[in-house]
């Protein structure tokens, strides 16, 4: 028995059961079972294994939830982590490393970018990056969406093999005149294609939003062909019609009691997520928002209990630090301060968008640092490039 190998049952397996087998392991088994052998590692990493997956599934892949930490005078404290829905767990990834030293630093869905001094672009977990032709007009903190040109095919993200690589559009921010930040300028939208390397001018976001035109002050989503923009404090919303390349009427989106609030693409609807002083207290909400007319009707609200599991009771000001970030059918909230090391929950919305159910975040992985900026995200996860990076 003292010779007995508990892998030799496996080895005599044909490769076809293996992989039936290996495909029924969640993500963070597969990463571990991958180092075994070459033989498993073959097996995970072929595409013909993320297929196998998808039809156990019989679901999309379900959305991770991205959270950078970075530090202004030490990259060394500059931290990134990733959360797997499915198997309920973070994952520590190795600090994103941008093409230069105080460039500006952003995410959206399966890519980071820079804007500042060049635009450039790098898929999630992966080091390589592409510089572009420069903006026409350079800017910090806009918004940036990722979409698909559909006369020319699309990527799934989720496989991670070659594809017609997307184009990226680019909306508000601010840009540096003579050092100083010229809050003033509505900078035009602009949209890259991969294919020409070119930048195309598009007209800038209503006036409307002169409140604040930066990331800082806006919220994005991109639904059924068209960007939209939403005023987090302002409430303004409008969006900018991707084939036309013009943008709507802007509207006032505020439920009541609404102090701030994100909008996001979630599944076929557009949810609102904001923070209410109610006449019952404090909640944090979620609305499904109809497209066409902005009305808005009430899907959930977090438990008390999550919601104060994420702020310092002793504080005034205690929920202004709350963010929200969403895709598919998760909505993730949590806070962007140190104190409490980044604490969040998710929603999962159902099919039906009538059954909500709410769950706290496992702590992050330690140690944690204190960060002077946190950018977050969703975004669906290539298995193939998690197992490159390994």
């Amino acid at each position: 028995m003292s010779d007995h190998n508990p892998y030799s049952a496996f080895t005599t397996l044909s490769t076809d059961i293996t992989e039936r087998i290996l495909s029924l392991l969640p993500i963070p088994t597969l990463i571990r079972a991958s180092s075994v052998c070459k033989s498993w590692r073959s097996i995970i990493s072929a595409p013909s294994f993320y297929a196998l997956i998808a039809h156990n599934t019989n679901a999309s892949p379900r959305p991770w939830f991205f959270l950078f930490g970075l530090h202004n005078t030490s990259s060394r404290n500059n931290q990134s982590f990733a959360f797997d829905p499915a198997s309920n767990s973070w994952f520590h990834l190795p600090p994103a490393q941008e093409p230069r030293a105080g460039s500006c630093f952003i995410g959206a869905n399966g890519f980071f970018f820079t804007t500042t001094p060049r635009f450039g672009f790098s898929r999630i977990l992966n080091t390589s990056w592409h510089l572009t032709s420069p903006l026409r007009f350079s800017r910090i903190n806009p918004l940036v969406g990722v979409f698909y040109d559909h006369d020319r095919g699309h990527c799934d993200l989720a496989s991670g093999f070659a594809c017609n690589l997307p184009k990226f559009i680019v909306v508000g921010g601010v840009r540096f005149i003579g050092g100083l930040v010229d809050i003033e300028d509505r900078l035009a939208v602009e949209i890259y294609d991969p294919h020409s390397d070119s930048w195309e001018l598009c007209p800038p976001l209503p006036a409307d939003f002169r409140s604040g035109y930066s990331s800082q002050y806006l919220s994005s989503a991109l639904f059924r062909g068209r960007f939209y923009v939403f005023g987090i404090y302002s409430f303004s919303v409008s969006s900018f019609d991707l084939k036309k390349h013009v943008w709507s009427e802007v509207q006032t989106l505020r439920p009541p009691g609404v102090m701030f609030s994100f909008l996001i693409a979630s599944q076929n609807m557009l949810v609102l997520a904001g923070m209410c002083n109610a006449p019952h207290g404090p909640s944090f909400n979620l609305w499904k928002v109809d497209e066409l007319s902005m009305e808005f009707s009430e899907i959930a609200i977090m438990p008390h209990d999550f919601l104060y599991s994420l702020v310092d009771t002793e504080e005034d000001d205690k929920f202004a630090s709350l963010k929200c970030v969403g895709l598919g059918n998760l909505i993730y909230v949590f806070n962007e301060e140190y104190h409490k090391k980044y604490p969040a929950c998710v929603c999962e919305i159902g099919i039906e968008s009538d059954k909500c159910s709410w769950r706290r975040l496992p702590q992050l992985p330690s140690p944690v640092n204190e960060f002077h900026k946190v950018i977050s995200f969703c975004s669906t996860v290539s298995l193939h490039n998690i197992i490159q990076r390994e």
